[in-house]
């Protein structure tokens, strides 16, 4: 029996425009309760504002903010039972960690006594006990992080929201917060709204990630979704380090198959579509889409004719070990395919190596609009 997922936080068709020009058209997202929603896109694409817009920073142009089916659009954010984690902590700089903990509760009134057994409990669960005598400038980036989430979680919300919370992080640092981050969640069960331009964290964090250009939202689905089934090349391109390897050919059927052509090279489909087999006769011109990790050196185990097909001799340029795997970027004619492969596999720059190409894990996509096809 299918259970229903209880929409809880409601962003519907929403807009914002900024003297005539929209910085974000239309969008609409359900997130369910405890579920963390990552905003992702690139520099200017409207995430940051979307989430200006749920805090109550910014007032709607048009469309509404629901959260437990009640509006909050019109409400002051001191109003909306939501927390905020700003990008550059915002601590005060004269206050001890524990004053800066505590200084929304005491603004607000609430008892000294229940006020002390709050910023205990909050720096117990975030690991932060011996620094609350300390004052931020004292403190280690990750550390002031810390403290600013503290500050947020002592206020008990409805939802929280992050502005790229790491962003001012070192890279392993931002390892260590991102996994600190998720077992809060898992722990508190509170729903989050999270900002990034990192698809790391997007991917590791979200139960559901909203991809937006432009001030359009792209997609919105699980981390799979998003990473193995993308809407259109912007999120095919955007969500995968590195991007998807995509090229340009033709559809067309043989003996009974479908292969995708390209230059002097052919692969054959993998179950292809109805969709794909009617595009082979009416439209075949189609953009072919792998991920690097899909692109590898045969491994024997194809079915008859299969690897002789899908495999492709190309030529190294560029070999990248990265420890676990190694990146080799290859090209032919004038088509480039990055392959991820294992550290084992020696790969020279200049020799010619054989790949085959998992079209069970192929894309599809229109060659004008970008949509997905297949």
């Amino acid at each position: 029996m299918n259970t229903k997922v209880e929409r809880f936080l409601e962003i519907d068709n929403l807009g914002k425009q900024y003297a005539g020009t929209d910085a974000l058209k239309s969008v609409s997202i359900d997130v369910e309760k405890g579920g963390f929603l990552v905003l992702i896109g690139p520099s200017g694409c409207g995430k940051s504002t979307l989430l200006n817009m749920i805090a109550g920073f910014e007032p709607a142009t048009t469309g509404d903010i629901r959260i437990a089916g009640r509006s909050i659009a019109d409400l002051h954010p001191s109003d909306r039972d939501i927390a905020m984690v700003f990008q550059s902590y915002a601590l005060y700089p004269n206050m001890t960690v524990a004053d800066n903990i505590g200084f929304g509760m005491e603004t607000r009134g609430v008892p000294k006594a229940e006020r002390i057994k709050k910023i205990a409990d909050v720096a117990e669960i975030l690991q932060i006990e011996p620094l609350l005598k300390r004052k931020p400038g004292q403190l280690s980036g990750g550390q002031r992080q810390r403290v600013a989430m503290g500050r947020a979680l002592v206020r008990d919300p409805q939802a929280f929201l992050f502005d790229e919370p790491l962003s001012n992080l070192d890279a392993r640092l931002r390892v260590d917060m991102r996994a600190e981050i998720k077992k809060l969640h898992a722990r508190l069960g509170t729903t989050i709204v999270y900002v990034t331009h990192d698809q790391i964290e997007a991917m590791t964090l979200a139960t559901k990630i909203a991809v937006l250009k432009h001030g359009e939202l792209q997609q919105v689905g699980t981390p799979d979704e998003i990473y193995n089934y993308p809407a259109n090349t912007f999120v095919a391109d955007f969500m995968g380090s590195p991007a998807m390897n995509r090229v340009s050919g033709e559809l067309v059927k043989s003996d009974d198959a479908l292969e995708f052509r390209f230059g002097q090279h052919r692969l054959k489909l993998f179950e292809p579509s109805e969709e794909l087999h009617t595009r082979a006769i009416d439209n075949p011109h189609i953009d072919f889409g792998i991920r690097s990790e899909n692109i590898n050196q045969p491994s024997g185990d194809n079915e008859p004719g299969a690897a002789l097909v899908n495999t492709l001799s190309l030529s190294v340029e560029l070999v990248e070990p990265t420890g676990s795997d190694t990146f080799i970027a290859t090209r032919d004619e004038n088509y480039s395919f990055t392959a991820r492969i294992a550290n084992n596999i020696p790969a020279k720059m200049g020799e010619t190596m054989a790949l085959t190409f998992d079209m069970a894990k192929a894309h599809f996509f229109d060659s004008d609009t970008g949509v997905r096809v297949s």
